[in-house]
């Protein structure tokens, strides 16, 4: 009769380690979404943008927005790209490094 109670504590925890590891095949693949949506989001936006103010070409306009969207997400968490604030901070001195490549 013990062996019962046993194996239904097993089959749980092994039911419990399961959900975990599919928590986390979500967050893996919401990170991923966010990022691929943010980084085709922001490329838009700046392009729109810099076509608003300044001469660049489209092409232009595009490599340099790129530049920046890969310099915005390298090494943030999808936690850091959704605060406006801490990503504002951080795009200033990106860009001018875009601005500085050939």
């Amino acid at each position: 009769m013990r062996v019962l109670p046993c194996v239904f504590l097993a089959l749980g925890l092994l039911g419990l380690s399961a959900c975990d590891k599919a928590r986390e095949g979500f967050s893996e693949g919401f990170d991923t979404a966010f990022k691929a949506s943010f980084r085709e989001s922001f490329i838009g936006s700046c392009v729109k943008s810099a076509g608003e103010r300044g001469n660049k070409s489209e092409e232009e306009r595009k490599k340099l927005c790129t530049c920046a969207a890969d310099g915005v997400m390298k090494d943030t968490s999808v936690a850091d790209l959704q605060d406006q604030e801490k990503v504002g901070a951080r795009i200033g001195p990106i860009i001018q490094q875009c601005l500085k490549q050939p």
